[in-house]
């Protein structure tokens, strides 16, 4: 093998970074094994390693951010001690996540295959809501009242992830100071 085509570390990772950055300028139909080896500058048989075919590669993409998601939502639930702020913290995360992963927003919304009741981001953070919702209201809230509301939350910072990256919209240098703004204007 060429030396400038040798390759050591993470290469399955690199590979999922590398095509998403390619997804991004290109989308998934010019997507090929080939290119995902170009652009990762290994030989065009080193991507086979870790992935069947482009559909198995696509496959893991989804599940490399879902994963990185469920982890950095549930390290925001385990490491906050007060209930109040449960919700305004998972928010903040939520936002700051895909703010910092512009491509993993992009490509895991540009699909049309998520299924909100196993895809786990969601459902650690409709178990949480549900769950803070209850006890703050002191189970005062019926299950169609807390399922409405958890919904308003996931659209409010499903969208904020969105408007976050339009230049000018909200002021980037305080990025999360002004999520907690925005998200704290809400009451629930």
């Amino acid at each position: 093998m060429k030396s400038d085509t040798y390759h050591h570390g993470n290469l399955k990772e690199e590979l999922i970074e590398k095509g998403l950055e390619y997804i991004d300028k290109y989308g998934t139909e010019t997507l090929s094994m080939r290119k995902l080896a170009d652009s990762a500058g290994v030989s065009p048989a080193a991507p086979y390693a870790h992935f069947k075919n482009k559909e198995a590669f696509l496959s893991e993409v989804r599940n490399y951010i879902a994963n990185q998601f469920l982890k950095t939502l549930k390290e925001t639930t385990d490491n906050c001690s007060k209930q109040e702020r449960i919700l305004l913290e998972l928010g903040k995360s939520y936002v700051l996540f895909f703010y910092e992963n512009p491509l993993y927003y992009q490509f895991l919304f540009s699909l049309d295959n998520i299924d909100i009741e196993t895809y786990a981001p969601f459902v650690l953070f409709k178990k949480t809501a549900e769950e803070v919702l209850k006890n703050l209201s002191g189970n005062k809230l019926d299950e169609k009242t807390i399922y409405a509301k958890v919904i308003a939350l996931w659209s409010l910072v499903h969208g904020l992830s969105s408007i976050v990256t339009i230049k000018g919209v909200i002021d980037t240098e305080h990025l999360e100071e002004e999520v907690e703004r925005i998200l704290g204007s809400i009451s629930i």
